[in-house]
């Protein structure tokens, strides 16, 4: 699979979740959230949503050139997935090397 193309299905999958949380938004405040008090305004959510499906885009384009995804449903999953995983990936990475070698200036 084409590089680009599996990052538009990772891009795809962090709009698909956008969906189902947006979805899940309306039914909990019975309008759009934006509409109601102490909800968020709309350009915030249409921020977050941008970030979650550039999030999805990288993530799928980075697993493709690398080789650890060959097909769409595996992009659409890591678009899905992309914030988790890379927060995990933060949570696993090395401290600082000015952490780890003391008071040395």
């Amino acid at each position: 699979m084409n590089h680009w193309i599996a990052a538009l299905w990772g891009a795809g999958g962090g709009l698909m979740i956008e969906a189902v949380q947006f979805h899940g938004a309306i039914k909990r405040c019975k309008d759009f959230p934006w509409r109601v008090k102490g909800e968020p305004a709309a350009f915030p959510l249409l921020v977050s949503v941008l970030i979650r499906i550039g999030l999805g885009f990288g993530l799928a384009l980075a697993a493709s050139y690398s080789n650890q995804v060959s097909g769409p449903l595996g992009a659409i999953a890591l678009g899905v997935a992309a914030p988790l995983v890379i927060e995990q990936m933060a949570r696993r990475s090395p401290p600082d090397s000015n952490e780890t070698a003391g008071s040395k200036k």
